[in-house]
């Protein structure tokens, strides 16, 4: 698979119970369940339907989007729906190839794709598994061979050529929300994606500071976690506001002593200065490594950072003074340039894999902090790949400018 490409697999489909032609009723919910989002997991690309996109302004802009960017799509043709099949053609027009075709067994095709290859499927258990197991095996033989085409108009105008227009620019999200998703097998203990600016953020006992293997932290005018964290936890002037005391830096350095460098997912705890959001600690955790005139770069295992973060957490120390929460950034994304996908795949697997090993442990909301539009969704749906750990929920409340407010759930 190319890396350089998104791993969404965009499902155009009905939704809920509908009848096909023949006037039987399908709930086409249920095959997206059970069929079709089981079998493009299994080739580690991340489902994705018009009901999942979580992003404001118009749907179908959104919609026209993901048929042309996304990797592969797969298409229910078993109503003959208009909707669908206009889908199905603008993504014909768009992508050469990556276009699978579905149908209920008995469904007549119309004459224009009556010629095309349609995998077929049944609801009985074997016909599930068989549909499963097909659709799969046709995903990974498209991405295996980019150069194949399953779209007529391709096949038909050799040479054509789409020009893409700019990509969509990354929105910074400035206002303060929280999605939970609640643990399966961990009644009580939430995984959830915050957004907003930090100095408004007022839920998490505990930050976490991605930091480099020196341990030094990056300047106040950095746009990374470590400037953020630095620059609002420093003490400053009354009326200038400028700085005039490096509160968390100096209390980090001291802790370093002597000490030039730390192991990778090493985790040093300092205060948080002037920090003004109910935050007891924050974790600087050893998760890039600079390399002269080559910059920085993640360590290897990024997700052993978050582990080791929780594993501090736990101390008699931290638990002797409540903590429960703790806010993560997606480690490596930064100015490391981890993918967010793979990264936030990474973190979010080991923090599911803490909170269900260790159902007494202290720390029962473990949030990460989301910069742009773009990253929420990626989380969203990674997140909404997993329904056998996780599922939305109603969580904690976050407190913001003073009030208590309620922040509904993905």
């Amino acid at each position: 698979m190319d890396p350089g490409l998104n791993r969404n697999c965009f499902v155009i489909m009905p939704y809920g119970r509908k009848e096909n032609i023949d006037g039987n009723a399908i709930d086409f919910d249920e095959i997206y369940k059970w069929i079709i989002r089981p079998a493009i997991a299994s080739t580690g690309l991340v489902s994705l339907r018009c009901d999942d996109i979580d992003l404001p302004g118009p749907i179908h802009k959104q919609m026209i989007r993901h048929i042309f960017e996304d990797q592969v799509a797969v298409v229910d043709t078993t109503t003959l729906n208009p909707n669908v099949f206009y889908e199905l053609g603008v993504r014909h027009a768009l992508k050469k190839g990556l276009t699978i075709l579905l149908k209920l067994k008995g469904t007549t095709s119309p004459f224009n794709t009556a010629g095309m290859k349609c995998i077929e499927y049944s609801t009985n258990p074997q016909g599930v598994e068989d549909a499963k197991d097909e659709i799969a095996t046709l995903m990974n033989s498209g991405l295996n061979n980019p150069d194949h085409i399953d779209s007529l108009v391709y096949d038909v105008l050799q040479g054509l050529v789409v020009q893409a227009g700019p990509p969509a620019r990354p929105k910074r999200l400035t206002k303060v929300d929280v999605f939970n998703y609640s643990l399966t097998k961990s009644p009580g203990k939430f995984l959830g994606l915050m957004t907003g600016e930090r100095e408004l953020i007022k839920q998490a006992d505990i930050w976490v500071n991605s930091e480099n293997l020196d341990m030094q932290m990056d300047r106040y005018y950095g746009t990374s976690t470590s400037a953020t964290i630095r620059y609002l936890g420093a003490k400053k002037h009354p009326v200038s506001g400028r700085v005039v005391e490096d509160l968390i830096a100096d209390e980090l350095a001291s802790r370093m002593g002597l000490e030039k460098q730390v192991e990778p997912a090493t985790v040093i705890v300092t205060g948080p200065g002037e920090l003004r959001n109910q935050v007891g600690f924050i974790f600087h955790v050893a998760a890039v490594k600079g390399e002269p005139r080559e910059g920085y770069r993640p360590v290897e295992r990024i997700e052993r950072c978050v582990t080791a973060a929780l594993r501090r957490a736990e101390a008699e120390d931290i638990r002797m003074q409540n903590a429960s929460s703790i806010l993560f950034p997606i480690f490596g994304t930064g100015p490391a340039g981890g993918s967010v996908e793979d990264h936030a795949e990474r973190c979010f697997t080991a923090a599911l894999d803490y909170l269900e090993l260790n159902p007494t442990g202290s720390i029962s909301q473990i949030y990460f902090y989301i910069w742009t539009d773009q990253d929420l969704e990626i989380c969203h749906r990674i997140l909404r790949g997993k329904p056998a750990r996780v599922t939305a929920a109603s969580g904690p409340k976050q407190e913001k400018d003073g009030d208590r407010i309620d922040r509904v759930s993905a």
